[in-house]
């Protein structure tokens, strides 16, 4: 046994003892099951899981059809999903140096193979070779214990674990604002008001945005948004995707605004997005788009200078997105609205396959 620390429970000492995980083994076909407690690997930690959040990207994964990992063939079934978890150190490997027993933590998602271009220069979210912890190739944290390498964990001391859990989408939220360099003087449209557009409404404050506004279909996310700072709201429920251009240039003083952040996967919106944004304008795509795939005109990027980046995880975000949570300029208990145990994910997940799920959800939180 490769231990270096004594462990806080006895379900993490070794794999003779054994947990109840999330096992996601075919499309749509998830159970809560009993498989062996993780044993770490020298350079590994395992981690007794607090929280996972559900993301929009477990449900895709559940639903199997259009994540790209899974059509190229470079990601395979079975798995453990959760990507947004935190929790505590329960074992560590005998080569970890950076983490002690009882220290809260939580996970970064991507793992880069180290050695290539894209690692070397610090872009390992990008690794074209990379594993991602609950979604490629990597078990996750919807299940009691995680195990994964030590260099993938950050401490969260100070913060409630349930607001840990948030810091996975806030350092995406953050990320999303840093690629396109958002700062003092700029005014901001966030696309979608679900957890990631609400996190990046509050992450583009936080950057220094002199304004921020939130378009969405819900007139209670919207609600949300303004509590949470958002200068103006737009309903896009009595807007037409055609007329969002119009409406952007009415509240900036007819120039359209200097960022849009893409959180929803909006196609239909998107393709308007060119003509909303002001000249040097800059799109931040954070929402994936699965099978629905938008057209733009080219023309109106190169005729404004306007710039259309993806932004893809947290890239190097996590510590940050800690701070922000830690400080309160990130407020998780307006994102968290559920905590369910694990017996509850194979139902959550078909429901919110479906677009049904919990009345009033944002976040959905596992409690193992």
């Amino acid at each position: 046994m490769l231990l270096r620390r004594n462990c806080i429970s006895r379900r993490s000492c070794g794999n003779t003892e054994r947990m109840k995980a999330l096992l996601l083994t075919g499309p749509r076909k998830l159970a809560l099951e009993t498989v062996p407690d993780p044993t770490p690997a020298p350079h590994e930690a395992v981690v007794k899981v607090a929280f996972a959040g559900i993301c929009g990207t477990d449900v895709e994964l559940f639903v199997n059809e259009h994540l790209l990992h899974y059509k190229m063939g470079y990601a395979k079934l079975p798995i453990i999903p959760g990507h947004e978890w935190a929790g505590t150190v329960a074992a560590v490997g005998r080569d970890v140096k950076n983490l002690k027993v009882g220290e809260r933590v939580i996970a970064e998602v991507a793992m880069g193979c180290g050695s290539c271009r894209f690692c070397r220069s610090g872009h390992y979210n990008v690794c074209p070779d990379r594993k991602e912890v609950g979604i490629i190739n990597q078990n996750g944290g919807f299940a009691e214990f995680a195990c994964i390498p030590a260099a993938n964990l950050r401490k969260a001391e100070g913060l409630p674990p349930e607001h840990a859990a948030i810091a996975e989408p806030t350092a995406v939220a953050l990320n999303g604002c840093r690629k396109v360099n958002v700062a003092f003087a700029d005014r901001v449209l966030v696309v979608g008001a679900g957890p990631i557009g609400l996190l990046s409404l509050q992450c583009a404050r936080a950057c220094g945005a002199a304004s921020v506004t939130v378009l969405d279909r819900d007139p209670a996310r919207l609600g949300l948004a303004k509590k949470l700072g958002a200068d103006a709201v737009i309903d896009g429920s009595v807007l037409k995707p055609a007329d969002i251009p119009a409406r952007a240039k009415e509240l900036t003083q007819g120039e359209g605004f200097d960022v849009v952040l893409e959180c929803a996967g909006a196609a239909a919106v998107f393709e308007h997005l060119p003509l909303a944004v002001a000249r040097l304008g800059r799109i931040s795509v954070v929402g994936c788009f699965g099978e629905h795939h938008p057209t733009i005109n080219p023309d109106l990027l190169i005729s404004h200078e306007s710039m259309i980046v993806g932004a893809v995880g947290g890239g190097s975000s996590y510590g940050d997105a800690v701070e922000l949570l830690r400080s309160g300029k990130v407020q998780a208990p307006a994102i968290v609205t559920h905590k369910v145990p694990l017996a509850e994910g194979p139902a959550i997940l078909a429901s919110l396959s479906e677009r049904k799920g919990p009345a009033g959800a944002l976040k959905i939180l596992f409690q193992p």
